[in-house]
């Protein structure tokens, strides 16, 4: 008779759907990511996904601040313009 085969633990649901996430809307994949960290250091899941979590996290964060810096320069580019929109011809 063989032994059973382990099976792999279970990955951590809210770190998969963050990481899914983080490529459509980056601020709540930024989220999930968070709080599939705080759920697999509690340790009483016993689930994997670490990993998944803290790359939706860093890219989480990056794609808020690309998203951040876009504004801004569309609002300073934006404002410019209509200052320019004002000037005698």
């Amino acid at each position: 008779m063989t032994a059973p085969v382990p099976l792999p633990p279970k990955t951590n649901t809210l770190a998969l759907v963050g990481f899914v996430c983080v490529f459509v809307i980056p601020v709540a994949g930024l989220v999930l990511g968070i709080l599939a960290i705080r759920q697999l250091r509690g340790g009483a899941t016993g689930e994997s996904g670490a990993g998944l979590a803290r790359w939706a996290m860093i890219i989480g964060a990056l794609g808020c601040a690309s998203t951040l810096l876009f504004f801004m320069l569309w609002l300073s580019l934006l404002g410019q313009a209509l200052d320019g929109a004002h000037l005698p011809v």
